[in-house]
């Protein structure tokens, strides 16, 4: 049974707050990986107000100390280096302090592996339910991103492998594409089977209206990308919903302007 997803903002507490010098990019680069999951102890990163409205209870933790005195500080680092989503980790707060208490056994190299095998599983995990996507998850998934005007725009088509090549994105989102196509055929036939004539029209529209917002914030590349997968899995912690939003997305990465006209190199 899939649980009601309703259409909430969710509000920027939290890691999104709690670093102010971290950019918008590293923010995307960091988040969009992680699945919404303690990186240590795989713990949700959402959690519901009584109102109903999702808040963010991730922190963004400096591997490398961000000040002089903090856990496994390196003074030879700039600002810039030690706001990058490469000297970050994405952790809950409990598992923040307990890195930051045991810099002995949350050393530099374990943290730094700690994150690539919890991306590595969630990706995997990601991979693992896009087979059991049903109806069920596209209608949740969906639901709040048809609630747009629809927009007329030219389009000129080309293919997912060379989008990923002009915009310079990495392996790693190549590899996610691949596994939102899983679902290619059950997209389309659950957007061909929409009573609502202009439904697929609106999806595409609420897509495209998202990614020139993205893009006028100075998003491109990878955190453009994964700015979209949140925007698309409606920032669920859930890896089916996760999954459902991986192959709309990749259902309008392949078909619309999304990443057509951005040639970078």
């Amino acid at each position: 049974m899939v649980a009601k997803l309703e259409h909430r903002v969710i509000e920027l507490k939290g890691a999104y707050l709690n670093k102010m010098s971290i950019s918008p990019k590293n923010i995307k680069l960091l988040w969009g990986p992680s699945g919404n999951k303690c990186a240590i102890c795989k713990g949700d990163l959402t959690e519901e107000d009584k109102s109903g409205s999702l808040y963010s209870v991730g922190e963004m933790a400096h591997i490398e100390g961000e000040n002089a005195g903090s856990a496994r500080y390196n003074s030879e680092m700039t600002d810039e280096q030690r706001a990058d989503y490469k000297n970050l980790i994405l952790i809950c707060p409990t598992c923040h302090t307990k890195i930051d208490k045991d810099a002995q056994e949350y050393t530099v190299d374990n943290l730094k592996q700690i994150k690539k095998e919890h991306e590595k599983w969630v990706a995997e995990s990601q991979k693992a339910v896009m087979p059991k996507i049903t109806f069920a998850e596209l209608e949740v998934i969906v639901k709040y991103l048809v609630a747009v005007p629809i927009s007329d725009s030219d389009i000129t088509v080309i293919s997912p492998h060379e989008k990923i090549k002009r915009n310079n994105l990495s392996s790693e989102v190549g590899n996610l594409i691949t596994i939102g196509m899983i679902q290619k055929k059950q997209v389309e036939k659950y957007l061909n089977e929409n009573p609502d004539f202009q439904f697929s029209e609106r999806l595409r529209a609420g897509f495209v209206r998202k990614y020139r917002e993205l893009k006028s914030e100075g998003l491109e590349g990878n955190s453009l990308f994964y700015a979209l997968l949140e925007f698309a899995s409606h920032n669920s912690s859930d890896f089916k919903m996760q999954a459902a939003g991986l192959s709309v997305l990749t259902h309008f990465f392949e078909i619309c302007e999304v990443f057509e006209h951005d040639i970078t190199g």
